[in-house]
């Protein structure tokens, strides 16, 4: 899994989803998704809830009671 996650990171910091800003959790599924192949939905929100707890996305909480969610890249991961 942890193979995974970092070819995830790093599609996510090739496409440049850092400059996309605050986006809700669907537009991260279908990127993870087209990059991984993988179409189950609970893999999919499983690995997203695995790169927000590392760090690499910010939370924020919405009007509407949900989140919006913000790439961050990693200082030593660019590059």
């Amino acid at each position: 899994m942890d193979k995974l996650l970092l070819e995830t990171v790093k599609y996510l910091i090739w496409r440049g989803v850092w400059s996309y800003g605050f986006c809700k959790f669907t537009l991260f599924k279908k990127i993870i998704s087209y990059h991984t192949g993988i179409t189950d939905a609970y893999l999919l929100r499983k690995i997203f809830i695995l790169l927000i707890e590392e760090g690499f996305f910010e939370k924020h909480k919405n009007i509407k009671r949900s989140y919006l969610y913000k790439f961050i890249t990693p200082k030593y991961l660019e590059g």
